[in-house]
């Protein structure tokens, strides 16, 4: 399984067309790409020319499919003219759960995406992968508003981790953290990570195909 984390920086005199070449891209790509598994857009709500996107495929000829799409070289063509800035983060998938359901998102809605690094003290990451399995796990389960929970790491330093998890709304968010499996594993890693960064965003464009576990 590929994934593919990116921060882009665009013109905000092309959002709207922005928007529509991204939308398009997106969500062609999850009909008709059997290997495209997971596409997401967003923005930082206090600063929207800043876009985070997360991917994921099948596999390496999966993103060579989707590179060669018609959609995608539209977004590229786009891109070129719209993008001020633009960084890669090159992570690892770890443990990779969605709801059964496909995601189909596009245009405003209350859905809230969170992205979070995680970095973990040298030498604990069995613990810490024990720990957020027994979470996430449970989350997908039991939990009707959390969406996706991913867990990766960076893959020239795997003991900082990278979380891309999608909730229903910001109420599906603070029932999660009442959860008892979620107080159960700030407990458990209390002791061995060392710090965190936490963002909320905003949705644009969210797919899946649903049932990665």
């Amino acid at each position: 399984m590929i994934t593919r984390l990116f921060r882009l920086e665009r013109d905000m005199a092309y959002e709207e067309a922005f928007n529509e070449v991204g939308s398009y891209n997106l969500t062609t790509s999850i009909k008709v790409e059997p290997g495209t598994l997971a596409m997401y857009s967003t923005h930082v709500p206090d600063d929207p020319k800043t876009c985070y996107v997360f991917e994921v495929y099948a596999d390496d000829d999966a993103y060579n499919v989707h590179a060669a799409s018609e959609q995608f070289g539209a977004f590229v063509q786009m891109a070129g003219k719209v993008l001020t800035g633009r960084a890669v983060f090159p992570v690892t998938p770890r443990l990779m759960l969605e709801k059964s359901e496909p995601l189909f998102v596009d245009g405003p809605n209350e859905i809230e995406p969170h992205l979070v690094f995680v970095d973990v003290k040298p030498g604990n990451d069995e613990a810490f992968l024990a720990a957020i399995t027994a979470n996430m796990r449970k989350a997908i389960e039991v939990e009707p508003g959390v969406l996706v929970m991913y867990a990766t790491t960076l893959a020239d330093n795997p003991n900082r981790w990278v979380f891309w998890e999608v909730y229903a709304s910001a109420e599906a968010y603070a029932a999660h953290r009442d959860a008892q499996h979620f107080k159960d594993y700030i407990a458990a890693t209390e002791d061995i990570v060392a710090g965190k960064e936490f963002f909320v965003l905003t949705a644009d464009t969210l797919v899946n195909k649903g049932s990665l576990n």
